[in-house]
């Protein structure tokens, strides 16, 4: 069975968003449990298959089908994105538990429940296999059936859910595009869509006007896949207006996974010694910094929770492509840091602004009057989580924070240092602006939709609150152990510089 791991994690959650519909013929409720425990035992699986690249010390290859590569597609797992995929099964997996009670079975409209987690698990798979692909064209069929997932729960959203949907469509369809495009002309150069062995090929291509076009290509088309500015255009409405419960999963994974398909390109595929690396680096440079001032400001013009998490969003994937500029194993390790630890803040904090939707209708920040009293732990979630992205010692914020700093530093990018001080301290005043509401603010009275008095004196459904205190001990986790996490993506990452 561990020889199969890289395609089972995989299969398990398909089989659980195919048995899904038909099994909620019978059974509304079944139907949704198979889900949540499909997405748990990939999660298993994925920590199984963690652990046994650890202990190999090697990646691990498979071939599907038999067919040896180049002419096969192959799934390659390594340090780094042996982590992404743990991550991605493991918010997956929280976040269809986080689900149950916004989409509770209902016998007269046994479908609906069962349509929304298949689509949940189809994102899932998507993004689990665009993390495990060894295959350029492979990874675009992955990213499609994320695209497709996307857009189905952005559009079962909040009134102006279909307006957002179909501006990620639109969007989102030019980013497939041009990402296709860019490997089309990477086939026309090398004739191979294998990763491996168009690293090898590219070496000897000498149409170096080829190259550029298709790195051209692949910034855009990936960058408007994770929101990087100025392609984010699609991005704030999609995270303000999506589902509830699944924006967390929306919002924390959806846009990290491709850009870590960005570092597989320009820094395992493509070769550092390639003339135009160097205006590479500086052009996402400039959107990075651009990203990072524009997030952190437009969040200081908004009141409304999720507004203010998706412009920060938009922010925080400048620091992941921030890292890529810097170019060095400090600033790739702080960029991959950051995508792991984002995605559990991010996912975190729409957890938050979910569990008070749910509770007492809460959208904005005005309303949050002393919250605190009624709903702690979800009060400690988001203070802990808040934080992190502000970049306190010690949580995990501050140490990918720290290696982009060092990263800087190292180049003689001073600038870039300054960036992420400003930023820092923009994020604290947004963030310190919301706990001033929640602990000091005028108290209202509000609906309060699941009275802790009938529930136990639970303010939440617990398959609200594991979620919710998961992902603030995974923040504290990775904090304090961040250097297993950088020690354990380090050789993959150095690999990528003594190729």
């Amino acid at each position: 069975m561990i020889n199969h791991l890289p395609v089972l994690i995989i299969i398990v959650p398909l089989m659980g968003a195919i048995l899904c519909p038909l099994i909620s013929y019978y059974s509304p409720e079944w139907g949704k449990k198979t889900v949540i425990g499909a997405l748990f035992a990939s999660f298993v699986m994925s920590v199984m298959q963690l652990v046994n690249v650890a202990e190999r010390g090697e990646p691990v290859h498979y071939w599907m089908g038999g067919w040896n590569p180049p002419y096969g597609i192959e799934f390659v797992i390594d340090g780094v994105n042996a982590v992404m995929i743990a991550m991605v099964a493991a918010i997956g997996a929280m976040t269809a538990l986080f689900s149950s009670p916004f989409e509770e079975a209902n016998p007269k409209h046994r479908f609906r429940s069962a349509g929304y987690y298949s689509i949940l698990c189809f994102l899932a798979i998507g993004l689990l296999g665009m993390s495990s692909t060894g295959d350029a064209f492979n990874l675009y069929v992955f990213m499609e059936i994320v695209s497709l997932a996307g857009y189905g729960l952005i559009a079962i959203g909040e009134e102006k859910a279909p307006v957002a949907a179909f501006r990620y469509l639109l969007t989102g369809t030019i980013g497939a595009c041009m990402y296709l495009m860019g490997v089309g002309f990477l086939y026309s150069a090398t004739g191979t869509l294998n990763m491996a062995d168009m690293a090898v090929r590219l070496q000897d291509v000498e149409n170096m006007t080829v190259i550029i076009i298709a790195m051209a290509c692949l910034v855009v088309g990936l960058g408007v896949k994770m929101a990087l500015f100025p392609l984010h255009g699609w991005q704030p409405a999609a995270h303000s207006y999506a589902h509830h419960a699944a924006d967390p999963m929306i919002a924390g994974i959806m846009i990290k996974i491709p850009a870590y398909a960005m570092f597989r390109f320009f820094f395992c595929i493509f070769d550092e010694s390639l003339p135009m690396m160097g205006a590479v680096h500086k052009i996402v440079g400039v959107m990075a910094v651009c990203g990072i001032l524009f997030g952190s400001l437009k969040a200081l013009r908004y009141h409304k929770y999720n507004k203010i998490l998706a412009y920060s969003s938009i922010g925080q994937v400048g620091y992941i492509a921030l890292g890529f500029a810097i170019g060095n194993f400090y600033g790739i390790a702080g960029a991959v840091l950051h995508i792991v630890s984002h995605a559990f803040m991010k996912t975190g904090l729409f957890y938050t602004s979910a569990a008070l939707k749910y509770k007492y209708h809460i959208e904005y920040t005005d309303d949050l009057g002393q919250v605190y009293r009624k709903m702690p732990v979800t009060s400690l979630t988001l203070v802990t989580l808040a934080l992190s992205m502000v970049g306190l010692p010690p949580f995990a914020g501050f140490f990918s924070k720290w290696y982009l700093a060092l990263g800087a530093i190292q180049n003689g990018q001073y600038f870039y240092v300054a960036v992420l001080v400003a930023s820092s301290l923009l994020g604290a005043i947004y963030f310190f602006r919301i706990f001033e509401k929640l602990f000091m603010g005028e108290e209202t009275e509000m609906e309060d939709r699941y009275p802790a008095a009938e529930h136990g004196g639970k303010e939440l459904p617990l398959r609200i609150m594991i979620p919710l205190l998961m992902a603030a001990a995974m923040i504290i986790a990775l904090g304090l152990g961040n250097s297993l996490v950088v020690d354990f993506i380090e050789k993959t990452v150095l690999e990528v510089f003594l190729a």
